[in-house]
């Protein structure tokens, strides 16, 4: 990758690109175009990698300010029809106000400011300014509450084997709020290794105790996806109906409201991913297991991500090839090679 990389840069010619790796745009790239599925437009970001991270850090800051300014005029046109209100209520009972017509005018006046209120609070309802999305953030249910829980080992497996693919002859311990990056050539054993800590493959072999809430996002997308709509998909296995789920699944800024009855068969590949990705930072896990979790989602989602696995108070174990991820991943490494840890 390094060689292709310094071979396009000393390119004196154009090149075009279609790529996720935020170490190939960093190094080589000095334009960025951004195609939107949902809104059918096409943004260009100049100054490369950088350029493209300050303006889409600009843009969400403008869009929270453009919120706050929108609500903040709500809640003042809100008291001041309340105060109108009140004093419309009041008139004709206080003396100072006047008899006749001069009480008739101060009626008027203010029945006249309280319509122009209403009518201005009426065009902001109309014209609601969107929420911006909450920041991703995983939650885990261990705390200090828990006792020995948190303490000790999470996960343990002792002696596991899988066939051919995967062979520790000795123990793995996950312990409360470790982090874990399993890495190995192509065929090493780290897929077989994450299903087996995430409880999805049962070793031939070996003891392997788990906790009672994995959070696990595999490599592949299932081969067949389901008919059910994309949030009846969301709220799988959840008490309730799934449009109690509705609100929760929005606020998270991966899909939109016209989404939500769509068949998770007719999504894409990358909206089938941010409902995997969804479904795992709306529940509890106090462990998670991540495969190239970074896989088919935008730039400016695998920052968020990558954001909110550094804030996750749980254990996590991922195997990832993206090199700004694996750059920016602090933790302890675990090195396979034909299914042995090296």
């Amino acid at each position: 990758m390094h060689w292709l990389e310094e071979h396009l840069r000393a390119h004196r010619g154009t090149v075009v690109a279609v790529t996720h790796d935020r170490g190939f745009l960093e190094r080589v790239a000095t334009m960025i175009l951004e195609v939107d599925r949902d809104e059918r437009t096409v943004r260009r970001y100049g100054d490369g990698w950088a350029g493209y991270r300050a303006a889409k850090a600009a843009a969400r800051r403008a869009a929270e300010q453009r919120y706050a300014d929108w609500a903040e005029e709500v809640a003042r046109m809100e008291e001041r029809l309340e105060a109108a209100g009140r004093r419309l209520a009041t008139t004709g009972r206080d003396p100072k106000q006047g008899f006749g017509k001069h009480r008739r005018s101060s009626e008027a006046k203010l029945g006249g400011q309280v319509r122009s209120v209403r009518e201005r609070l009426a065009q902001l309802r109309r014209n609601p300014v969107a929420t911006p999305p909450a920041p991703l953030r995983f939650t885990s249910a261990l705390s200090a509450a828990d006792g020995p829980a948190t303490r000790g080992a999470l996960a343990e497996f002792d002696g596991v084997r899988v066939g051919e693919r995967l062979r520790l002859d000795d123990s793995l311990v996950i312990a409360p709020g470790q982090r874990l990056l399993v890495t190995g050539e192509n065929g090493a054993g780290k897929t077989t290794l994450l299903r087996v800590l995430a409880g999805d493959l049962e070793p031939d072999a070996g003891t392997a105790r788990r906790p009672d809430r994995i959070g696990y996002l595999p490599q592949e997308l299932p081969a067949h996806s389901t008919r059910l709509p994309l949030l009846a998909a969301f709220a799988a296995g959840r008490p309730g109906p799934p449009d109690e789920y509705g609100e929760q699944l929005l606020a998270l800024g991966l899909f939109r409201e016209e989404d939500l009855y769509v068949p998770v068969a007719a999504l894409s590949v990358g909206r089938r991913r941010r409902l995997q990705i969804a479904r795992l930072v709306t529940r509890p896990a106090d462990l998670l297991v991540l495969d190239e979790p970074t896989n088919h989602i935008a730039l400016d989602l695998v920052d968020e991500l990558q954001t909110a696995l550094a804030a996750y108070p749980g254990a996590v174990v991922v195997v990832s090839h993206d090199r700004g991820f694996r750059a920016g991943f602090e933790g302890e490494r675990l090195d396979l090679h034909d299914g042995h840890r090296r």
